[in-house]
Order: structure tokens, then C-alpha cells, then sequence
């Protein structure tokens, strides 16, 4: 059985592949493709998330910061807040702030952040770093944590509200190696389970939203380095990896716009 992990022991500390905030991009997932611009907008360029998530980071905001630091010749850190997402039945909202620290030398960079979701009706709060999350066999390859993405976002609330699901984006700057997995909260529960395709070998692993067959579990899609052919799995909580080309990803919940501005 395959981790996303395992492929990358011992590559940790090999020579770098190009800077990550300006990897080639790969294959649109069928959720971005629909969002193609009307043909009489102009096309903006923008620096893309490298696993084109339909949740992506905001990494024109990385890559402004990193330019930054390289101007200035030091160290730069920058926060800034995700929207806000509100379960279905209004109950719980959650939220996450990015904790960036820019560098000249951008393999070591650090990207975290701090998930917090509330109980709008008892007024409780939970406060989650995803740092804590990572498991410990990669953090222990990465040299005094340098270049470390370790991310966790919310993109979106099952359809009944009770568990909340949730980005984890993990990887290295100035490498190719990322990949996302599901982090999935429940309310009364906590965190039950963090999720990703085991099924097959695969380089990068993009997380798609829940699955409109069996809303149990969680789409992902995977792909191998150089391939543009691109493989749906459906993943359950305990791991079971399924394939399921012809589902849909799908998220529910109010989505609201972030409350502060990207700091400095």
C-alpha cells in the first residue's frame, strides 16, 4: 500500500527541481475547467496553485512575497485570512489564516496556518495548527523545517453540515514535491480522519471535494510527473480507495469573503 509519504523518503535532500511558485502547471481538474473565462474577457495572467486545486492558495500573494524578500534581502513575514465558511445549517464557521514567511533563498520559505472553526451557538472555538498535523516521519526529513509547506484550509462542509472538510496541502519549496490530502473535522467529534489516495503510485495527489455518489467519502485526483493523464479515486475515512471516473466533487455551505486583507 502506497502513502503519499513514502515516495518522497529520501528525496527530501536531493538536488531541487526549480522553484515551486513557478513549477509548470499541470492538468486543469474538471471543477477549474468550467470556470474557463467568456471569449470576449481578457485572460489575466496569474501565478497558478501548482496542483491546479478548485481550492487554490492565493500564490500570487507567495510569489509577490518572496520578491519582496528578495528586494529587500532578508527574511518577510506575511498573514492573510481564507473566506470564511459557514455549515449548511449555519451552525459552525470555519476559517484559516496563512502564516507565510518569505525568504531570498526560497528553500527556506515556510508556509503554515492556523485553522479555526466556531460554534456559532455556544460561541466555542477551536484552534487547530497545521504544523501539529503533519505526520512525523516527513518532518523529520526536513532540515530545521526549511522550505516546509504545511497547510491546512477549509474548502467546504458535507451536505448534512456535520463534518467539515478540509485542505491539507504538504510539500517543499524549491522542489516538486506537494501534494494535498483531506483533513475532515466533525462537530461533538473533533478531527476522525485525514485522508488520500493508497491505491496506486502517484507523484501528486489534488483534492477535489466530496463525492456526489457516496458522500462519505472524498475525490481526489492523482497524477505521475510528465503524464498528463489524470486518475479519480473516491477515499473513505479508513483509507479504502476506490476508482470513480464518473463522480462528481462536490461541497456545501455559505462561502463568505475573507475579513482582513493580506498583512505584513
Amino acid at each position: 500500500m502506497v502513502t503519499r509519504f513514502e515516495p518522497w523518503r529520501g528525496l527530501l535532500l536531493s538536488s531541487v527541481c526549480g522553484i515551486l511558485t513557478t513549477l509548470a502547471i499541470f492538468p486543469m481538474t474538471p471543477a477549474q475547467a468550467q470556470r474557463s473565462p467568456a471569449p470576449d474577457q481578457p485572460v489575466e495572467t496569474v501565478v497558478a496553485d501548482p496542483l491546479q486545486s478548485p481550492f487554490p492558495l492565493p500564490w500570487k500573494w507567495i510569489d509577490d512575497g518572496h520578491a519582496a524578500a528578495v528586494k529587500a534581502k532578508k527574511s518577510l513575514r506575511f498573514t492573510q485570512q481564507t473566506p470564511q465558511y459557514i455549515s449548511p445549517d449555519g451552525r459552525y464557521v470555519a476559517q484559516a489564516t496563512l502564516y507565510f514567511t518569505a525568504h531570498p533563498e526560497a528553500h527556506r520559505q515556510q508556509l503554515m496556518s492556523i485553522l479555526e472553526i466556531r460554534d456559532r451557538q455556544s460561541g466555542i472555538q477551536q484552534r487547530i495548527e497545521s504544523l501539529k498535523e503533519m505526520p512525523p516521519e516527513f518532518l523529520a526529513e526536513v532540515p530545521q523545517g526549511q522550505g516546509l509547506i504545511a497547510v491546512l484550509v477549509p474548502v467546504g462542509w458535507s451536505e448534512t453540515g456535520n463534518r467539515l472538510l478540509v485542505r491539507q496541502l504538504s510539500g517543499l519549496f524549491a522542489t516538486d514535491l506537494i501534494s494535498d490530502g483531506a483533513w475532515i473535522w466533525q462537530a461533538g467529534v473533533g478531527h476522525v480522519a485525514t485522508v488520500y489516495p493508497t491505491a496506486d503510485e502517484y507523484d501528486f495527489a489534488t483534492l477535489l471535494g466530496w463525492s456526489t455518489t457516496d458522500p462519505q467519502r472524498v475525490l481526489f485526483q492523482t497524477q505521475t510527473m510528465g503524464n498528463p493523464k489524470a486518475t479519480i479515486w473516491a477515499v473513505d475515512t479508513q483509507g479504502s480507495t476506490q476508482l470513480a471516473q464518473g463522480d462528481r466533487p462536490r461541497v456545501y455551505g455559505t462561502t463568505l469573503p475573507a475579513t482582513a486583507n493580506a498583512q505584513r
